[in-house]
């Protein structure tokens, strides 16, 4: 399928849903809560019901339709189109209790390409989490979950040869995991304890000349321990600091290569937290993340930790959502037999949702990625725009559509990439 044909009929169809839509009218939308985004404001006219099960509703939803992709293996030269059939199921089960909560949620993302089949994934996501109330000012939640995920032809990760990649097909992998919370609040203070152990598997990748390839020495145990302290010191105003210490261990150590991947890090940073009757809400802080690893052939990396999320209220009918955020991430990549630590991910997004009408939401996305790679030279800059509309036909039945836009620009030759994304989707809803 041509790009021209998709997105023509893209607009065709939108053109005939916004044409059933009732004459623009002012919106009678119902007041938004303290810290409530638009995208997260009740409807309760088109809202979903579920079923109502005692103390528990089940919310099922299944979401399916056409994607045109026109970069499939995120290629500088040479880029292949597809178009791509995706079907995303879900069920929420959630709780109704007067106090305490359980909850539990599966769903799954499925792409079926038209002409390369070789990309097709099947990725699914399981969770139960819930919170025990021990007082009004105290309380302990968690969650466990696994979920199965694929590393996508424009990974970082992924290992090329003249711009081109050695796998056949994309590498599959699992993380299952529990997180942990203690909260309590005395008064103005607030603590907060929470850790987490996550374990991630990867499957044999499948090469370009037919064999396979192991992928078992990648497969690790993560572990983060996080302790927070914030004073309220104006309503709505609380300044807080906390820090993390974090290691990660290799099942396989050392990995095939003969490198002893293992490392230890912490984070400690010092932040606000505001909720300024509303209007702006989020938080934002800065400090020093380091992290070291065994083997000294690995460059370990100290630096500046950033992170922060806010929410403005423009109007009623409008939010506004900037975040920025920082990560030291693994990486097996190798450049000219010298192999990279890690890479740091700075990530800065800019987002706006307006509710046109009260069954109308529109929305549009920016956002700038870069990838710096510490023990070898590669740095990459990732830009995304992005636009889309969701249309509630009814309680039971709505539709997304939009279009993306992503550039790769990278110091190293064949990394570069740019790639056009057009879905439209149907959903149905209890």
């Amino acid at each position: 399928m041509k790009p021209s044909s998709l997105s023509f009929l893209a607009l065709a169809l939108a053109s005939t849903v916004l044409t059933t839509l009732p004459a623009s009218k002012p919106v009678n939308a119902q007041e938004l809560q303290r810290g409530e985004t638009v995208l997260e404001r009740r409807r309760p006219e088109v809202e979903q019901l579920g079923i109502r099960l005692g103390s528990f509703r089940v919310l099922p939803r299944l979401e399916t339709g056409v994607t045109y992709e026109s970069n499939v293996f995120a290629t500088e030269n040479n880029t292949k189109s597809d178009a791509i059939w995706v079907t995303q199921p879900r069920v929420d089960v959630r709780s109704d209790f007067n106090n305490h909560a359980l909850n539990f949620s599966a769903g799954g993302s499925f792409g079926n390409y038209f002409d390369y089949s070789s990309e097709n994934y099947q990725d699914y996501r399981v969770q139960t989490d819930g919170r025990y109330d021990i007082s009004r000012d105290s309380s302990i939640s968690g969650l466990i979950f696994n979920r199965r995920d694929h590393e996508g032809r424009s990974d970082p990760d992924i290992q090329t040869t003249a711009g081109q990649s050695r796998f056949s097909e994309p590498v599959n992998y699992y993380t299952t995991g529990a997180d942990v919370a203690y909260n309590q609040r005395l008064n103005r203070l607030r603590f907060r304890l929470s850790g987490l152990a996550h374990y991630t598997s990867y499957e044999d990748a499948k090469l370009t000349n037919g064999t396979k390839e192991s992928q078992e020495d990648r497969d690790r145990w993560d572990y983060a321990a996080t302790g927070r302290v914030g004073y309220e010191f104006i309503e709505g105003y609380e300044a807080f600091v906390q820090g993390t210490y974090s290691w990660t261990r290799y099942r396989i150590s050392p990995d095939f290569g003969g490198i002893r991947r293992d490392s230890d890090g912490y984070e400690v940073v010092a932040g606000l937290s505001n909720d300024l009757t509303g209007l702006i809400t989020g938080e934002i802080y800065a400090g020093y993340l380091s992290k070291k690893y065994d083997d000294p052939s690995l460059k370990d990396f100290s630096g500046l930790a950033i992170g922060g999320r806010l929410n403005w209220t423009v109007t009623q009918l409008t939010t506004v959502t900037a975040s920025i955020s920082r990560q030291v991430r693994e990486t097996t990549f190798t450049q000219s037999g010298q192999q990279a630590s890690s890479y740091n991910r700075t990530v800065i997004a800019l987002g706006a949702d307006h509710e046109l009408l009260r069954t109308l939401l529109l929305n549009a996305r920016l956002q700038y990625r870069q990838d710096d790679f510490n023990g070898v030279d590669r740095t990459d800059n990732v830009y995304t725009a992005g636009a889309g509309a969701s249309y509630q036909l009814n309680r039971y039945l709505y539709l997304n559509g939009g279009y993306t836009y992503e550039k790769r620009s990278s110091n190293l030759s064949g990394f570069d990439y740019s790639d056009n994304l057009v879905y439209l989707r149907v959903g149905a809803q209890l």
